[in-house]
């Protein structure tokens, strides 16, 4: 689910991401030396079920979701209260009880849906998303009921350990390092008014020490490097990695519509098995859609101006969010094509053809749209 709630424009004109994350979370009051040590991912050892690695496209997750999925341990035929913890000393500084009305079908329907972001140094943050309860001894401290609407700012003291809240479902989790900014983000002023945190979002498996690390990576489907996932697939002169259609407002999107992945494409990698080509379409017949390509090819990271028009026949994916197999009847059929073309200047010349098969496809025609970074 798309955590940019946080992210709206504020009475400040950031220069640089960095100082977007500092101003919009810590108020500017943002304290101490990192990088951190986690000492834990958000929920105790043995209440994790398993761990969805960062990279996965679905819905409206159109680019690369920047965060991991921490699933708890469910008692039989029920869901079951699970305590949330802080992953290291820091402060609570933001509480946001989501409004409902979202139209992304993967931001979860719960009556209470609160992100909780913390502070753990002047560089370092972690958020905590679609949690459904707070902590009572926060709730007191915060001073005021809470209730859906926008963001606001606290500063309580945690401590690593200490239960914050309970889900009793799956939910978000990140770590924010913002002396690391990751390769893979073409122009990162695209991220200046949602979502700052994105460009410095880091594997939090490397903060975390032997041997709890590998307790749990273990619970992560990925066995591939990066083992928290890849979010950043941009390449100069290639079609890899996140394009945004031309006047749709970029990756924020216009006048902070809540479809702000409307006018995006990513051309990517599965975040579980990254030997599998995703073409992700932020508006595939009105709704957002990913699919698997017939053959496999050609790969997006190959691809450049020199090759001319590219076709992509589009098929439902065969794994699930978790690397699961999933068994469809209609694997083999084509369900679209999209073409693709880079320009010269480094644009894109793209076009979708939902229901049409390859062979009905010749060319662009005048409903082509051309996609920038």
């Amino acid at each position: 689910v798309p955590p940019g709630n946080s992210g709206g424009p504020r009475p400040f004109a950031p220069k640089s991401t960095a100082e977007a994350l500092n101003q919009m979370w810590s108020r500017g009051q943002a304290t101490g030396k990192g990088p951190v040590r986690l000492q834990n991912l958000s929920l105790r050892l043995e209440d994790i079920e398993r761990i969805i690695p960062m990279g996965l496209t679905a819905s409206g997750h159109v680019t690369p979701s920047d965060h991991l999925y921490i699933v708890p341990k469910s008692s039989p035929g029920q869901p079951r209260r699970t305590d949330v913890v802080a992953v290291a000393d820091g402060f609570l500084v933001v509480v946001q009880w989501r409004p409902k009305g979202n139209p992304d079908p993967t931001v979860f329907d719960r009556e209470v849906d609160l992100k909780l972001t913390l502070e753990h140094s002047a560089t370092c943050w972690s958020y905590y998303d679609h949690v459904t309860e707070l902590e009572v001894s926060l709730l007191k401290a915060v001073g005021e009921p809470l209730r859906p609407g926008p963001p606001f700012n606290v500063r309580i003291p945690v401590k690593a350990g200490q239960v914050i809240g309970h889900v009793e479902r799956m939910f978000d989790f990140a770590l924010v390092d913002t002396t690391v900014t990751r390769p893979g983000f073409a122009r990162l002023e695209q991220f200046l008014h949602r979502d700052p945190w994105k460009p410095h979002t880091v594997d939090p498996f490397d903060y975390v020490d032997e041997p709890l690390r590998g307790k749990l990576l273990a619970l992560n489907p990925r066995k591939v490097k990066p083992l928290g996932g890849q979010i950043g697939y941009d390449v100069p002169g290639r079609l890899i990695g996140n394009w945004y259609r031309q006047e749709s407002g970029g990756y924020a999107g216009l006048n902070r519509r809540l479809d702000y992945w409307d006018g995006h494409v990513a051309f990517v990698y599965h975040h579980v098995e990254p030997e599998h080509i995703v073409v992700s379409l932020g508006n595939y017949e009105g709704k957002p859609r990913q699919f698997w390509v017939k053959g496999n090819a050609p790969d997006p990271a190959k691809v450049s101006a020199a090759d001319g028009l590219v076709k992509y026949e589009l098929l439902w994916g065969q794994l699930g969010s978790s690397g699961q197999r999933t068994v469809r009847h209609d694997a083999d059929a084509v369900q679209g094509v999209v073409l693709a073309q880079l320009q010269a200047d480094g644009r894109l010349k793209l076009e979708i053809f939902p229901g049409r098969a390859g062979a009905e496809v010749k060319g662009f025609t005048e409903t082509a749209r051309i996609y920038e970074r």
